[in-house]
C-alpha cells in the first residue's frame, strides 16, 4: 500500500520542479525498475542462503504492486510522449490487483481535473498522496482494533468444549447425559447449532468491520 503514495509524492515533486509529464513518468519508470531489480536480488539471495525471510509471504503481493505501478508509468510515459491525453491512457492501463485499480482510478480522476480545469497538477497529486497515507493509517488502526474481537471470538468458540472437559473432571459425566437421553441429545444438537451460528456471525461482523461496512 505504501508504494502508491510514495509514487504519487515523487510524481508531484517532479511536476512541481517543472518537468514535463512525459519526462516525469519516464524517470519514475526507470526508478521503479531499479527498485524491482533490487527487490528481486534480495529475495533470490535469501532463498539461496536458506535464511528465513519474514516478508516472504508478502513478496508476491509486493511484486504485483510494483508491476502494476510500472505498467501505469510506462503507459503514461509513452502516451505523454505522443501528446495524447493521459487520463484516457490511465483508464486503459492494465493492472492486476483490485487495490491498484482503485489507485489508478483516483490518479486518473486527479489528472482529468487538472486537464479540464487547469488546476495545478502538483497540488492535486499532493492532496491525493496525503489521502492515500491517511487511508493506510486508518487500515492499520482498524487492524489493531480488530485483533481484540478476533481473539475473543476464538476463545468463546472453544468454551463449550472447555465446559465439557471441566464437567468430566468434576465427575458429572456430561457426555453421557448428552448421548444417553433424548433431552440431552436435543440440548447437544441445539448447543452445537448455536455455537456454529455464533462463530459464523462473529466472523461476519469482524469481516464487515475490516471492510468498513456498517451493519445493516
Amino acid at each position: 500500500m505504501e508504494l502508491w503514495p510514495d509514487t504519487v509524492w515523487r510524481l508531484a515533486a517532479m511536476l512541481r520542479a517543472g518537468l514535463a509529464p512525459a519526462r516525469a513518468f519516464q524517470l519514475l519508470a526507470e526508478e521503479n525498475a531499479e527498485d524491482e531489480e533490487t527487490s528481486g536480488e534480495s529475495q533470490a539471495k535469501s532463498l539461496f542462503t536458506g535464511k528465513e525471510n519474514p516478508l516472504r509471504a508478502k513478496n508476491r503481493a509486493l511484486e504485483l504492486a510494483q508491476e502494476d505501478i510500472q505498467t501505469l508509468l510506462i503507459t503514461c510515459a509513452e502516451t505523454a510522449a505522443k501528446g495524447l491525453p493521459l487520463a484516457e491512457a490511465m483508464q486503459a492501463a492494465t493492472v492486476k490487483r483490485n487495490y491498484s485499480n482503485q489507485r489508478v482510478e483516483e490518479l486518473r480522476a486527479c489528472w482529468y481535473i487538472g486537464e479540464r480545469t487547469g488546476a495545478p497538477l502538483a497540488s492535486v497529486l499532493e492532496r491525493l498522496a496525503c489521502y492515500l497515507e491517511q487511508e493506510i493509517d486508518l487500515s492499520q488502526a482498524r487492524d489493531s482494533a480488530m485483533s481484540g474481537p478476533k481473539s475473543t471470538g476464538t476463545i468463546l468458540s472453544w468454551l463449550p468444549l472447555l465446559g465439557l472437559g471441566l464437567g468430566i473432571l468434576m465427575g458429572t459425566n456430561p457426555v453421557g447425559i448428552l448421548l444417553g437421553s433424548i433431552p440431552g441429545a436435543i440440548a447437544g444438537v441445539l448447543g452445537v447449532f448455536l455455537a456454529l451460528a455464533g462463530r459464523r456471525w462473529t466472523a461476519r461482523l469482524v469481516q464487515r468491520a475490516e471492510r468498513g461496512i456498517e451493519p445493516s
